[in-house]
């Protein structure tokens, strides 16, 4: 009768059990069903962000030429050019005017120094100025000293004046153009 009893309890803890693993295996395909629902709505959305976001760039690929040339980069490498550019001349400038003696001992130096200063110089005037309405505004002033500076070293004059006339009216400017620029600076900050 023991034998039977265990039996009987053994067959019911083993229908239980599988009972139990029935009702796991249902839930754990329940869970991935839901799962896999899931990643396919997932993956959809995506889809359908990566479309949109696809036509987004079709629609960016043709830039407006206006915010190529108003960027900042552009404008940053614009202003590096035409530093570089008035440094070049006006260390040319120097070096065709100045006398044979050196400040730092080498005159090629000197010429390098006197265009760095002079140009961020004038581009502080520049970025300073607001009055531009008059013709005769402190950044407006710099720039027809550094165009008259440019046409003097290009020779522009020399016909009408001759080289002696034109070497000296450069060695002028450009004696005359830390001093002025330095003033300039001076009336700038009162204000």
């Amino acid at each position: 009768m023991i034998t039977a009893q265990q039996t009987a309890e053994q067959q019911t803890t083993a229908q239980q059990t599988t009972k139990k693993t029935q009702r796991k295996t249902t839930q754990r395909a329940q869970k991935s069903q839901t799962k896999t629902q899931k990643k396919t709505a997932s993956s959809r959305s995506k889809t359908g962000k990566s479309s949109a976001t696809s036509r987004k760039a079709a629609a960016t690929a043709t830039l407006d030429m206006a915010d190529v040339f108003t960027s900042g980069a552009t404008k940053s490498i614009v202003l590096l050019l035409i530093i570089s550019f008035n440094v070049v001349v006006l260390r040319n400038s120097f070096l065709i005017s100045a006398p044979p003696m050196g400040f730092s001992g080498d005159i090629k130096i000197d010429a390098l120094l006197y265009g760095l200063a002079i140009s961020v110089l004038m581009v502080i005037i520049l970025f300073h100025e607001t009055q531009w309405k008059n013709a005769f505004c402190p950044g407006a002033i710099t720039l027809y000293a550094d165009a008259l500076i440019l046409m003097l070293y290009m020779k522009w004059f020399e016909f009408v004046l001759g080289t002696w006339l034109s070497t000296w009216l450069l060695s002028g400017l450009l004696i005359a153009m830390p001093v002025m620029g330095l003033f300039i600076m001076v009336v700038m900050l009162k204000k």
